[in-house]
């Protein structure tokens, strides 16, 4: 009758649960036995070693031991090069501007300005320009009525083609020294009851001409009651001092 048992060399339950948590990834089938018939680890060498300590390791583990992503850190470099290299923008305030500023340029600085309350400090400091007032009470003021028909003649040029943009005093004229001619353009004007239509219109054609590109487009939006620069509003404007509001 055959003896039962375990056959020589083999491992019972309890052994075979010890080693598998000390292993630290060893196999049953990488556990041998000496002559003696006591259990042995084969060697691995250094390909099982790796494989071994491979399928031991958990994914944070194995990024670690891989090392940085290069290209990735690279990538990352660069643009923190790239940010750090972007010029950082001046703020502009009203001691950046030409001396005697066209009406386009104060309300371009105050439509570039951040915050309500800054804006509203540099209108302050123009509350007395004439040219101003009569700018913002045209684009703002119910009381300022145009009499001037809509929309421009067939192939009109605005601005004077010979002035460079932005280049104010190289204009025949500019806003600053022509605004006046308004009286002949609107309601009540002190011209208006004894010109003629055509003589209105004419003068201010001419007047668009004759102004650098900016400033003729701002006159011609005023004369339709717009704002070009529409972070300049009516309140902000009031809130510096202008009277925009019928009493």
């Amino acid at each position: 009758m055959a003896k039962r048992g375990r056959p020589k060399g083999s491992l019972n339950k309890k052994t075979l649960e010890k080693l598998e948590q000390s292993s630290n990834g060893i196999k049953e089938e990488d556990i041998g036995v000496d002559a003696n018939g006591s259990p042995v680890v084969q060697p691995l060498g250094k390909a099982g070693i790796g494989k071994a300590m491979k399928e031991s390791l958990g994914k944070t583990q194995e990024k670690v031991l891989k090392g940085p992503d290069m290209e990735e850190a690279h990538d990352i470099i660069d643009e923190v090069i790239k940010t750090e290299s972007k010029p950082t923008k001046k703020t502009r305030t009203v001691k950046d501007l030409p001396r005697n500023p066209s009406i386009v340029e104060i309300l371009g600085l105050v439509q570039e300005t951040k915050g309500k309350q800054a804006k509203v400090d540099i209108l302050k400091q123009f509350v007395d320009r004439t040219d101003v007032k009569y700018a913002l009470k045209a684009a703002f003021d119910e009381r300022v009525q145009f009499t001037l028909p809509d929309g421009l003649p067939d192939g009109f040029v605005v601005g004077d083609p010979d002035t460079p943009e932005g280049a104010m005093d190289m204009a025949p004229e500019r806003f600053i020294r022509v605004f006046k001619r308004m009286q002949y353009w609107v309601k009540g004007g002190n011209a208006n009851n004894t010109s003629k239509t055509s003589k209105q219109e004419e003068i201010f054609l001419n007047t668009l001409r004759s102004l650098e590109k900016s400033e003729a487009e701002f006159l011609l939006a005023i004369k339709d009651k717009k704002m070009p620069f529409k972070s300049v509003t009516k309140e902000i404007c009031e809130l510096a001092g202008f009277d925009l509001t019928p009493k």
